[in-house]
């Protein structure tokens, strides 16, 4: 029998794509081992594999197989822990699966679980000064980020997050209402950060804020949208970004799409082809966003600028990246989404 601290990570090479992401979020493990029938390993996964697979044009139904390491690297139990170290550090990985005589798991070796985030120096910018249009009239008199979730404002959420996670620094741009952000949370010293404002004058768009960052911009600056909750880590994407050494990196969320009618192809006015009802699917922009500081600081200072006009400019040198975001997202942009993020942060919700 596998121990408790194995079995945890362990799927039949049965289970689907959904299944290894819904292991790797219950597990605390960053990496699940599928087993064949015979309980030999055939194949990890980790949450790079399942991005890259969902990148790939793979569905989290698809077989997880699919998107596995067919390639892993194990070591033999009874190996001592120096060397496993070594091959740990040669082999760039966070695990490694002990194998026993017969070829089956045993155990798992690794350096450690990290329960304490790393301090992370990245500045955060959250853009919370538009005017919730769509929401009227309950943003007739209060700003879009400061509508209530789970009994506090839906931006408190966003940023007990962001500091959970490790990061300290926060700037929030404000227009519309902004007094109130600015009174509610001060300089954020009880959420345990240090917040600053900016101050918009007259709406920037989507980016324009961002040129009124006046501290020095070293590292990659993360970009949120100040109605956007979610359950995947901005310290993940960070990390992406950086590995693929993008000027840009978008969150993107899969959005499949059924024609609830067949679909008839032609060439020529000749049908050549009929589909019933397919389902499509499409990657949206999830107003997530980290770029290279030369980027933000390329930004002509007070200038109205949307994100889409930004990336623009950078798509065609091919280095804006996507990174896919299969955990929970929501964008609170109309009524039905507060009730339904309401469900979800109840603080009467049990997990």
């Amino acid at each position: 029998m596998l121990p408790a601290d194995v079995a945890c990570c362990t799927l039949s090479d049965s289970a689907s794509v959904r299944d290894i992401v819904e292991n790797l979020n219950s597990s605390g493990k960053k990496i699940v081992l599928l087993l064949n029938g015979e309980g030999v390993l055939v194949g990890t996964a980790t949450d790079g594999d399942v991005r890259r697979g969902l990148l790939g044009g793979y569905a989290l139904e698809d077989d997880g197989i699919k998107i596995a390491n067919r390639s892993f690297r194990t070591a033999p139990a009874g190996e001592t822990s120096s060397k496993l170290l070594a091959l740990l550090k040669k082999e760039s990985v966070d695990y490694l699966p002990l194998l026993d005589g017969r070829g089956l798991v045993v155990d798992i070796f690794s350096e450690g679980e990290k329960h304490q985030p790393p301090k992370l120096d990245n500045l955060v910018v959250i853009m919370a000064g538009g005017m919730g249009i769509r929401l009227l009239p309950l943003t007739a008199t209060t700003p879009k980020p400061m509508l209530p979730v789970g009994g506090k404002p839906m931006l408190e959420h966003i940023l007990e997050g962001i500091r959970d996670e490790g990061f300290t620094t926060v700037l929030i741009s404000v227009n519309y209402l902004g007094e109130q952000i600015m009174e509610y949370f001060g300089v954020g010293a009880s959420l345990g950060l240090d917040i600053s404002y900016l101050q918009e004058d007259f709406p920037l768009g989507t980016a324009g804020a961002l040129s009124l960052i006046e501290a020095e911009i070293v590292q990659p600056v993360v970009v949120i949208n100040g109605d956007v909750m979610m359950s995947a880590k901005l310290a993940d994407i960070v990390e992406y970004h950086r590995a693929h050494r993008a000027e840009i990196t978008m969150g993107v969320k899969g959005l499949d799409t059924q024609i609830p009618f067949g679909v008839v192809t032609m060439d020529k006015g000749i049908i050549t082809g009929m589909e019933e009802k397919p389902t499509f699917r499409n990657y949206v922009n999830t107003g997530i966003y980290v770029m290279q500081p030369g980027i933000v600081r390329g930004i002509e200072r007070g200038a109205r600028i949307d994100m889409p006009d930004l990336i623009a400019k950078e798509v065609s040198r091919n280095t804006v990246l996507a990174y896919p975001i299969h955990e929970t997202w929501m964008d609170l942009g109309h009524p039905e989404d507060l009730r339904e993020a309401e469900k979800s942060f109840s603080p009467e919700r049990k997990d």
